[in-house]
């Protein structure tokens, strides 16, 4: 029996997707057996697929983005607090998101998900008043994003990867003062990370305990370290147990306030950019705000 639900899947084709107009076919071809109404429509750019998905919360049940964590965060901001239920199918390079939510990495098995998966609310955090649903962060992570939003040559995971190793040998230092309300103290970080869930693209595990079930953040402080240590610990970060380098700490906050005491600082925003270095951040946790489709097997 097909389901009442009405579907729409926004592709990125410039997302790391091959073969797009065969996907096309496989994905409407195969949501059409299990859905009253499947349409499939390109987004020209990440305003584009917002305004896309904006227009579909009046229509479809269900907006999916197919595409990586840029893309998904498009889509996301069009459904926060509304009832249209946000479907992931894999097609970028870093998938942190995707991973997170134990979704499979194939958008041919992720398809099954969109099918057969349950719905459930998730945490959504915001970084001056900007969403983001994995992790935003300042720093390091904001310089190394900068760097490959900047490159004509960036596209994929391995550009990435030579301006975070570029990036981590320069190790570039901020001075800040951190408000959480509570308390306040003043810290010279290499990056701070704000995170939603539990790991950046590609497996990095940035916070190990983080939830997007429990109505707060994790504030994630990697301080200057020596090289030769990172080099002995990098697996650490790779294998959820970064909380016990001698250099990372972390905090629960719902909401935080960041003031540089030296000068503007890059920020990224779930694996992009953030657009403009600043001086001041405010992040906050908006709980049980964006309705999404997981994996039913799943612990979540």
């Amino acid at each position: 029996m097909k389901k009442k639900e009405r579907i729409l899947v926004v592709l990125n084709p410039s997302a790391g997707v091959a073969a797009k107009d065969i996907s096309t076919s496989v994905i409407f071809s195969t949501l059409r057996k299990h859905f009253d109404t499947v349409s499939i429509i390109n987004s020209n750019s990440p305003e584009h697929g917002y305004n896309i998905a904006k227009e579909a919360t009046k229509n479809f049940e269900i907006v999916t983005a197919f595409g990586g964590d840029g893309t998904i965060n498009s889509i996301a901001k069009a459904l926060v607090g509304t009832k249209t239920i946000l479907g992931i199918l894999p097609g970028g390079s870093g998938n942190g998101m995707i991973r997170n939510l134990k979704i499979p990495l194939s958008w041919r098995k992720a398809l099954d998900v969109l099918i057969n998966g349950k719905d459930v609310k998730i945490d959504v955090g915001t970084i001056n008043n900007e969403y983001f649903f994995n992790v935003a962060g300042i720093g390091l992570d904001g310089e190394i994003s900068k760097r490959y939003s900047l490159d004509p040559k960036s596209r994929g995971i391995f550009p990435y990867i030579y301006h975070a190793f570029k990036g981590y040998f320069e190790m570039p230092t901020f001075r800040v003062n951190i408000d959480l309300g509570d308390f306040q103290f003043q810290d010279e970080v290499m990056l701070i990370a704000f995170a939603n869930f539990k790991q950046y693209g590609g497996k990095a595990v940035i916070a190990p305990f983080a939830s997007p079930y429990d109505n707060e953040l994790d504030l994630c402080i990697l301080n200057k370290f020596k090289l030769l240590k990172m080099s002995v610990n990098l697996q650490k970060l790779f294998t959820g147990n970064i909380h016990k380098l001698p250099f990372y700490k972390s905090y629960k906050f719902k909401k935080v306030k960041i003031t540089s005491l030296d000068g503007p600082i890059p920020s990224t925003i779930d694996g992009e950019y953030g657009g403009e270095d600043l001086t001041s951040y405010e992040i906050e946790v908006i709980p049980n705000m964006l309705n999404i489709r997981v994996p039913q097997t799943k612990k979540n």
